[in-house]
């Protein structure tokens, strides 16, 4: 990657080309795999074998845990879209989920293990301090010796008192005892995350190993408790809930099939099951 001289009236421009923003340096940067020659003005007039080298690195597809389950599962056009070429509806998860993540988070993170499950075993939760925000995996390989990399953001992350690892991910959803499995390449991805940990952006990906314990811990609105003024307490239904076996061989599989589909010269057929794909397709047919 190259960092960008780039102001702030000029962002929108970058952000075009390819351009990506480091939170954590403040900077917007050209991603390996970008050809850095259109960003010129704001890259300095030294860095000329920077900018070669840089363009000879061959872009590595990277996948977010999530989208192994979610994405995959509801329409392969839709993740070809989204992934590829950078068209979606932006109608999922609405970010007021992301706030619920965030507010789990904050309560349960200074608790001990057993206050979420006696099915855990002694331990801590590891602090916003000894983990980056986002983790990335080193470089990875598919079925088919295709590079790829890892890259999301977990909810909680445990640290057993034999030195062992689990991961908890929430999901604000209707509770069932089959949640683990629906979301098992999500939590397989994030424990090889861990294991076989990359960087981003310099910032490195902590070695956690073995990891243990993977889990979904629900919360299913349940019902208003009381109102006092503007506030009001709302309560949940929680179940936790665990994978019962690692599934890292399923999670190649499914990163294969991601990979294929990426590589496809033409979107996938629409699909029929698909709300997004009849939308698109129903609104094509307007004769306007």
């Amino acid at each position: 990657m190259i960092f960008l001289n780039c102001p702030f009236n000029e962002k929108d421009e970058c952000k075009a080309l390819g351009g990506k923003w480091d939170a954590e340096r403040k900077k917007w940067y050209v991603p390996d795999g970008i050809d850095a020659s259109s960003f010129q003005k704001w890259i300095e007039s030294d860095k000329k074998e920077e900018i070669l080298a840089h363009n000879k690195i061959k872009k590595i597809i990277e996948l977010s845990p999530s989208s192994l389950d979610f994405q995959i599962n509801k329409c392969h056009r839709c993740f070809y879209l989204s992934k590829k070429l950078g068209i979606q509806t932006n109608n999922f998860p609405p970010p007021v989920f992301n706030q619920l993540d965030l507010i789990q988070k904050s309560f349960f993170i200074n608790k001990d293990t057993s206050f979420i499950s006696e099915k855990l075993p002694k331990g801590r939760f590891l602090q916003d301090n000894e983990l980056p925000k986002k983790i990335s995996s080193n470089l990875l390989k598919d079925n088919k010796g295709r590079d790829f990399k890892l890259v999301g953001i977990p909810d909680l992350v445990i640290e057993f008192e034999d030195k062992t690892y689990g991961i908890i991910d929430f999901k604000t959803t209707k509770i069932s005892e089959k949640k683990a499995d629906f979301y098992k390449f999500q939590l397989e991805a994030y424990a090889t995350i861990f294991e076989n940990p990359g960087e981003i952006n310099s910032i490195k990906t902590p070695l956690l190993s073995p990891i243990i314990k993977l889990a979904i811990l629900q919360f299913d609105p349940h019902k208003i408790d009381n109102k006092d003024g503007m506030n009001c307490n709302f309560i949940f239904n929680v179940s936790y809930v665990e994978l019962e076996n690692r599934v890292y061989e399923k999670l190649i599989d499914r990163v294969t099939l991601a990979l294929d589909i990426l590589q496809m010269n033409e979107p996938p057929v629409i699909n029929e099951n698909c709300n997004d794909c009849v939308f698109f397709k129903k609104q094509s047919q307007l004769i306007i």
